[in-house]
């Protein structure tokens, strides 16, 4: 079998085991009774099981591999993560932010539901990731502490909604390359990044191999975002603030190539025998789409 196929299927592997494990988990909370708790879950649902690459929650299953852990150790962490990035999706389509009205091909959350319950189905499963940690690694109380710290510090204002404030505040200032890059590692690539380390930290990664693959997720965070700048070269104000408006076309490219490289670094110095983790990185450098 072809190598490239080979991997997308162990890819698609675990997406399908996050997509269960969260459609499971939402479906089967205990809640109080009434018509608009259950009609705020199916707002839930319909955002959370609404398709996705499950880039983040994968990431924490492979790095969990990396050292042995059990994919039932792992994903509810992996899901948590998973719904704070879906909570952000929620919020972000609102028409007080960037009022879309279509994500993956349906209409968005506020489109169906209302913006009322959208806003409360963001912040329910905002909520709900942290009861997700509580429930399932109780059983080691400093790593619930642990687990908690790090992702409300890549989630809050030291991460994900501190970029997304850089980002509403910029207007249309152009951005030298260190801030650019400082808004990304905050706004998208905190979330990837936090996937990684607390993976690790489950798995009982050593110190310095957490600190590696914290660079390894902050690396790959930032790769996709100078990937994304690269595909939309070229489209209607795409250039205001993006990278190849910084770089041009051909210097975000050889930008991306060193950005890749860098994390490939950090990766092989945990492991040289990580083939599902290098296949993101080069296939990021090399996507079409």
């Amino acid at each position: 079998m072809d190598l490239a196929i080979q991997i997308d299927q162990e890819i698609a592997a675990r997406t399908q085991a996050v997509n269960q494990f969260v459609e499971k988990y939402l479906s089967d909370m205990e809640l109080p009774a009434g018509s608009a708790i259950s009609e705020l879950r199916k707002s839930m649902l319909y955002s959370a099981t609404n398709g996705g690459k499950r880039f983040r929650p994968v990431l924490s299953m492979l790095v969990g591999e990396l050292f042995g852990a059990g994919k039932e150790r792992i994903l509810p962490f992996a899901a948590a993560v998973e719904m704070i990035h879906t909570y952000s999706l929620i919020h972000d389509d609102l028409p007080c932010m960037d009022n879309d009205d279509m994500r993956r091909g349906k209409p968005t959350n506020h489109k169906v539901f209302g913006e009322d319950f959208a806003l409360l189905a963001g912040d329910a499963l905002l909520t709900e990731a942290f009861m997700l940690i509580a429930e399932n690694y109780g059983d080691n109380s400093f790593l619930v502490g642990h687990l908690t710290r790090l992702l409300s510090s890549a989630a809050g204002i030291r991460g994900m909604v501190g970029g997304q404030a850089i980002d509403l505040r910029a207007g249309d200032k152009q951005m030298s390359l260190e801030e650019l890059t400082h808004l990304h590692r905050l706004k998208t690539g905190a979330l990837i990044r936090v996937a990684v380390e607390g993976a690790a930290v489950i798995a009982g990664a050593k110190p310095t191999e957490i600190e590696s693959l914290k660079k390894f997720g902050e690396g790959l965070g930032l790769a996709f975002q100078v990937a994304d700048d690269v595909l939309d070269h070229g489209e209607k104000g795409q250039d205001l603030r993006s990278f190849t408006g910084i770089l041009g076309l051909e210097g975000t490219k050889t930008y991306l190539k060193d950005v890749s490289a860098s994390t490939l670094a950090e990766l092989h110095k945990v492991s040289a025998d990580a083939p599902l983790l290098e296949y993101l990185i080069s296939f990021n450098q090399n996507r079409q789409v």
